[in-house]
């Protein structure tokens, strides 16, 4: 290089804005140990928590009660201190929500939770003196939405938020709160805040056992020991008999995890150079498949169909494991063709007509009642009561008992029941502006590090995974799925934004406002 090169380059390094040291700013291999140290510990108490919860029995186990407590109030301080540790936190929340009850508690853990990551990503923004990323279009559009949500929560309506007739009403507050407020504020929160590689580590692996401990239970309640899985409800009283319910107690919940801790294995297996690590990974692989298949759920399946296909064509230098795994599904459904196309369900069949006449009846019901109220809708949390009272029937052919009083099976159609097309269209406002920007970042970034394209293609995949389930469920219902799918997007979405910035010129305006370096840089 010549002296005048050198020159230069020194010159283009020192005008580059630098970002002001923050929280969230690269850190030195010693403390993203400690980083990930710091998490380990508070996901260790957090499990300490839970487990002194389903032992508290009374009186006699005071000292317990004094230990957990203390544990408590160690995780309130390692979350508020560390964004990263409370979002952990949170998902535990959200995965353990049913097999933990709230008893004794103010609140539902996932609540407390939540609160913690709103006050840890509140102070770390504070103290990013001003440098974190800005609110743009896909805020505003999700803002709008939530507002749309609540004046329909406010405003009186002909029928009430309940499930099916005798069940218990829903409630509307924490309706939102699952389905709508949690997700949009992790986007916020991963598109802000977590701009390190070791954040983003830290992430994947947690969501990683959480899927690996979905596989092994999903897997022992066929094969057995059975003794040992826990929750038990997984065992004595699932929902849906002869299939992998999972800590959900839902094969639908539990099939759109283990897809996801299947993708990121895949992910992390090809940036990993330790053997051990590599076999680890390749045996959850394993595990996450098997459990998928063990759900016994044709639009799981379909899911997981579309993801090899997906991370074939989109997932430069991760194609191989997703080749790997459409060729053995493959395989196995031309093998055992005949059951597979048949129309016994527990033997995996996909033929049987009742859940199609369940999802021909709730469409008519759908179009009916969007029909009957376009603007507006029902009122959110209504759909169950509007099939109950106005169920409609698809055809002569279709009996009509089919899809009776249930929830909606399909998310969008959902929607546009419960909030209007107004409420529809602000959904599929936000859904396109953050599928773009998803897009244009798969095209645009690097394949490099750990949090660049590949990251994105994860990213993106969990988004179409989870609409593809969207067709037969209701989105808002899966509380964990909703809350990363929308964490990894806000993560992908602002690594994006980082390495624009990165690119850009100092100096170089956007929408008549200066760029502000990124917090973070690794």
């Amino acid at each position: 290089m010549s002296n005048r090169t050198a020159a230069s380059a020194a010159t283009s390094a020192a005008e580059r804005p630098q970002s002001a040291p923050g929280p969230e700013t690269a850190l030195l291999p010693d403390a993203a140990a400690k980083e990930r140290v710091r998490a380990f510990v508070a996901v260790a108490l957090a499990v300490f928590v839970m487990e002194a919860g389903v032992l508290l029995a009374g009186p006699e186990h005071v000292g317990l009660v004094i230990l957990a407590l203390a544990a408590a109030i160690a995780l309130v301080v390692s979350g508020l201190s560390s964004p990263v540790t409370a979002v952990v936190l949170l998902l535990m929340a959200l995965f353990f929500r049913l097999a933990v009850p709230a008893t004794g508690l103010p609140a539902d853990p996932f609540i407390l939770a939540f609160a913690g990551v709103v006050g840890s990503a509140t102070i770390a923004l504070a103290r990013s003196r001003g440098q974190a990323p800005r609110l743009g279009a896909v805020e505003f559009a999700m803002l709008l939405y939530l507002v749309w949500n609540v004046g329909s929560a406010i405003v009186p309506h002909e029928l009430a938020p309940s499930e099916p007739v005798g069940a218990a009403e829903i409630p509307v507050d924490r309706f939102i709160l699952t389905g709508t407020v949690i997700p949009f504020v992790l986007y916020v929160v991963g598109r802000s805040v977590f701009r390190k590689a070791s954040s983003v580590r830290v992430l994947l692996w947690a969501v990683l056992g959480l899927a690996a401990y979905s596989a092994a239970v999903s897997i022992l309640q066929f094969t057995g020991p059975t003794a040992i899985i826990w929750p038990r409800y997984i065992v004595d009283s699932p929902n849906w008999e002869g299939r992998a319910n999972g800590v959900f107690n839902g094969p639908v919940d539990n099939g759109l995890l283990m897809i996801m801790g299947f993708v990121i294995a895949v992910y992390l297996m090809h940036r990993s150079t330790a053997l051990a690590q590599r076999i680890l990974l390749g045996s959850v692989t394993v595990a996450c498949l098997a459990g998928v298949y063990l759900t016994y759920t044709r639009a799981v399946w379909l899911a997981l169909g579309v993801v090899l296909v997906l991370g074939v064509v989109l997932g430069s230098g991760v194609r191989t494991g997703f080749a790997l795994a459409l060729t053995a599904a493959s395989c196995g459904i031309a093998a055992t063709w005949s059951t597979f196309s048949g129309s016994d369900r527990d033997a995996g069949g996909v033929t049987s007509a009742n859940e199609l006449d369940d999802r021909l009846n709730g469409i008519a019901t759908s179009l009916w009642a969007i029909a009957e109220r376009p603007l507006a809708g029902w009122g959110i949390a209504r759909f169950t009561e509007v099939n109950t009272y106005y169920h409609q029937q698809w055809a002569l052919d279709v009996p009509w008992i089919r899809g009776y009083s249930v929830s909606s099976h399909h998310n969008e159609l959902g929607i546009a029941v419960e909030l209007g097309l107004i409420g529809l269209a602000l959904w599929l406002a936000v859904l396109c502006l953050v599928g773009y920007r998803l897009i244009s970042a798969v095209r645009t970034l690097p394949d490099a590090g750990l949090c660049d394209r590949g990251l994105t293609v994860v990213a993106l995949l969990f988004m179409v995974v989870w609409l593809v389930i969207g067709q037969t469920v209701d989105l808002r219902y899966l509380d964990f799925a909703g809350a990363v799918v929308w964490l990894i997007a806000g993560i992908a979405v602002g690594r994006a934004e980082l390495h624009e910035a990165e690119m850009r010129p100092a100096g170089v305006t956007r929408f008549n406002t200066t760029l502000r370096a990124p917090v973070g840089t690794s």
